[in-house]
């Protein structure tokens, strides 16, 4: 059905990455919310990286079931309960009075959030041809990176006008109007009828195979560790590094993260159009990886104009923008009617990297805190907290380079 009106396959894969945009602005929303968060709440960094990454706890636990419900019965039913949960989650998390219960409205959203990424991934893999897989992977984190955008400097904006806690029901609405959306647009019938069921042993067989790929587990590992740029520092903590660094708000600050995501939807798009001839995708990997390590360096140490460090944020973007190619090498690693848990797999140690960083910032923040306390009893952390905190992301970079020498190149696997 869908193959003979191309226009609805484009209808399909534009609602799904839609959510995605969405799910991306829920992520990255609290980090120009932190102030009204700590105040609200009357927490420590800490506890607003441990709070924050409540999402990823969901997120990454719910990545393997997301992917085995995929490959057994499609996306939509998957879809309209996702949005029915970041829905709940978002109300929830803006009712709260208490930490704990906000931590419960993140973990909703984050579970409602854990099968967005891959749903577009799935959908590019039944309803496309191969050789146009890593070129939607691409697009598809542009529409992210446009959720990064938005979950910036617009909801500082929002955040200032009525409070965070609207800001939150805001986004509530929004998330109604996806929800609705699905329910219209997508067919029920999308599963690919291709997929030879008979070749499918039990779902734990399935994902202890895959664990036993190192290629797709290695992919992962590097994916993860190049995705620290956006998990661990534009999602939560480039707001506060350039509020301290340069002495601005956060709107201004919220500047830096939306050029961030202006680098990485222009990244994503013409590194995965250059891969080949870039000499393939490991090696654009690893000249991606090393380049950003190295960026992130000059910004923490060299970089003292606001002008100098926006443009450095914008070619760090842009060099992350390699990254969902890791998704690419390990899809071409799995056999096809296990493409959506291994994406799944891969988006799952993303993302369990991500959790672990958020909140491990957050600690070095405090354990390199000089014990200032601002006027409504907030710490204050210096730049040098800073600096020692978000050092942890180039280390991590060139150990993803390293590892990247252990993956196979899988660009010829493709078909053309």
């Amino acid at each position: 059905m869908l193959k003979e009106k191309p226009c609805r396959r484009w209808i399909v894969w534009w609602i799904a990455s839609a959510f995605y945009l969405y799910e991306l602005v829920l992520r990255v929303s609290p980090s120009v919310m932190t102030e009204g968060l700590m105040s609200s709440f009357n927490a420590t960094s800490t506890l607003i990286g441990i709070l924050v990454s409540f999402y990823y706890y969901s997120y990454t636990i719910l990545q393997l079931p997301c992917g085995v419900i995929i490959d057994k019965l499609g996306v939509k039913n998957l879809l309209l309960s996702s949005a029915f949960l970041c829905v709940i989650g978002s109300c929830l998390f803006a009712s709260a009075e208490k930490i704990y219960i906000a931590q419960i409205g993140r973990f909703l959203i984050g579970a409602g959030s854990a099968c967005a990424f891959i749903s577009c991934l799935q959908i590019a893999t039944d309803l496309f041809t191969k050789k146009y897989f890593v070129i939607l992977v691409g697009i598809t984190n542009v529409m992210g990176t446009l959720g990064g955008l938005l979950g910036g400097f617009p909801i500082a904006k929002l955040v200032n006008t009525m409070g965070w806690q609207n800001t939150t029901y805001v986004l509530a609405s929004i998330g109604i109007i996806i929800l609705i959306l699905i329910l219209v647009f997508i067919p029920n019938n999308l599963k690919k009828s291709s997929v030879d069921k008979e070749k499918n042993s039990s779902v734990s067989g399935n994902i202890v195979g895959l664990l036993k790929n190192h290629q797709i587990v290695l992919s992962g590992v590097i994916s993860g560790l190049m995705y620290l740029p956006i998990s661990a520092f534009a999602e939560l903590w480039i707001v506060p590094f350039f509020m301290t660094k340069h002495g601005i708000d956060n709107e201004t600050a919220s500047t830096a993260a939306a050029i961030i995501f202006v680098g990485i939807a222009i990244g994503s798009i013409v590194l995965a159009m250059s891969a080949r001839k870039l000499g393939g995708y490991m090696r654009t990997l690893r000249l991606s990886s090393l380049s950003t390590a190295i960026m992130f360096f000059v910004l923490i140490f060299c970089s003292d104009s606001m002008t100098l460090s926006l443009v450095i944020v914008f070619i760090i973007g842009f060099l992350t923008g390699a990254q969902p190619i890791c998704f690419t090498c390990a899809k071409n690693n799995a056999s096809s009617d296990l493409s959506g848990t291994a994406l799944a797999l891969t988006n799952c140690i993303i993302m369990s990297i991500g959790a672990i960083f958020q909140p491990s910032i957050g600690a070095l923040l405090d354990t390199f805190w000089n014990g200032i306390i601002s006027e409504n009893g907030m710490r204050v952390y210096d730049i040098m907290c800073y600096r020692f905190a978000i050092l942890t992301i180039p280390v991590s970079l060139i150990v993803s380079y390293i590892i990247s020498f252990f993956v196979k190149e899988t660009i010829n696997l493709e078909d053309e």
